[in-house]
C-alpha cells in the first residue's frame, strides 16, 4: 500500500471499486485534511518526491527483466 502525501497536504490513497459484474478496478483517490479519514491514512504517508523514480532505477528494472 502506497500513500502519498501531495503538495498542499493532500494524500493520495488506494481505493478499489468493484463493478456490476464484480470485476474489481484498482484506483486512487485524494484525500484533502478536512476529510474524516484523513487522520487515519496520515501515518501511512511519504512525501511524493522521494517516491519518484529515476531513470537509473528504470535502466535496473529494464536490465533484471531482460536477464530473466
Amino acid at each position: 500500500m502506497t500513500v502519498l502525501m501531495l503538495p498542499g497536504g493532500a494524500l493520495r490513497v488506494p481505493t478499489t471499486a468493484v463493478l456490476d459484474d464484480g470485476t474489481r478496478v484498482h484506483g486512487t483517490r485524494d484525500v484533502s485534511p478536512d476529510t474524516p479519514d484523513y487522520d487515519r491514512w496520515l501515518p501511512f504517508a511519504d512525501p511524493e518526491e522521494p517516491a519518484w523514480h529515476t531513470d537509473l532505477d528504470d535502466e535496473a528494472i529494464l536490465s533484471r527483466w531482460q536477464s530473466a
